[in-house]
């Protein structure tokens, strides 16, 4: 029989590794940049996106109008290399509820910037629910 080193490693269930959490920075950053939609501060809007960026966080920018929305639910935080994912719903008493997902990244300079925003209300697709 071929030596498969230690057994322990190759039999078995194997242990599952802890999953990564977002850093607190990326998270903070996220809510930030979800208050400032609901409150319609352009300019914290800007700040926190990167500029690559500015044209799809101007899409969805615009289509929140400011003090609709009263309630944010995170609907899913994911991890894909070194950026991470929120998805997130707005929800209002007089507004259909409002869906959208922000790709954060972390700049040279340590600040957590939106890299890519996607308005994802009435689309249905993987990331839909």
């Amino acid at each position: 029989m071929v030596d498969l080193g230690v057994r322990a490693n190759v039999m078995g269930p194997q242990p599952i590794s802890q999953v990564p959490q977002p850093p607190a920075a990326s998270i903070e950053a996220a809510d930030r940049l979800i208050a400032a939609l609901i409150r319609g501060d352009r300019n914290e809007v800007d700040a926190l996106t990167d500029e690559q960026a500015r044209e799809q966080m101007s899409r969805v920018a615009d289509a929140i109008r400011p003090g609709t929305y009263d309630k944010v639910t995170v609907i899913a935080r994911a991890r894909v290399a070194n950026h991470f994912y929120t998805k997130a719903r707005l929800t209002g008493p007089s507004a259909a509820p409002f869906t959208l997902q922000v790709r954060m990244g972390q700049s040279e300079g340590g600040n957590w910037t939106v890299r890519e925003a996607m308005n994802l209300t009435g689309v249905r697709s993987g990331w839909t629910k």
